[in-house]
């Protein structure tokens, strides 16, 4: 990636402008055609350093108050299988495999949201018989404390 894919990666990190053209105003801000910025979205895409461009909902703001992370302890020869398919699941918005250590045995971690803790609960246990994984802990939300999408620097700058 070049200066201007990192300067453009940047701007559309601060959110989609609220204006009539907001391609044209993102690209106005990186020195770039309306048409460019969306050429390089598209292979932005299609290389797959951009995932998707989507709303960030505040889901607790609208009422989804059944979010839990679950962290799973799964064999080591287990874990692609179960991985792949705990990130397949529309529950989990979340999927990461961490290293265990030795006083914490799990090595999977999710994010389950629902509409309530109840339903949340439902879901892990759905989740685990469908995985084969009995061992993990269920850890719910008591309090949002920050909520902020990452922000990404060009490698070899700081924040």
């Amino acid at each position: 990636m070049n200066e201007t894919d990192w300067t453009l990666i940047q701007e559309l990190q601060k959110g989609i402008p609220l204006c009539e053209t907001p391609f044209q105003e993102i690209g106005r801000r990186c020195g770039l055609t309306e048409d460019e910025v969306l050429g390089r979205v598209q292979a932005f895409c299609d290389t797959g350093i951009i995932r998707r461009l989507g709303a960030r909902i505040a889901h607790m703001q609208v009422g989804i108050g059944g979010n839990v992370m679950v962290a799973w302890q799964v064999p080591e020869e287990d874990l692609e299988r179960v991985g792949q398919a705990l990130a397949r699941r529309p529950e989990i918005s979340h999927c990461y495999q961490r290293r265990s250590a030795p006083n914490c045995p799990y090595n999977l971690y999710t994010m389950i949201h629902a509409s309530s803790a109840e339903q949340a609960a439902t879901y892990v246990e759905e989740i685990s018989q469908a995985v084969e994984v009995a061992d993990f802990v269920s850890l719910p939300t008591v309090k949002e404390l920050k909520k902020t999408s990452p922000v990404y620097v060009p490698p070899g700058e700081s924040r």
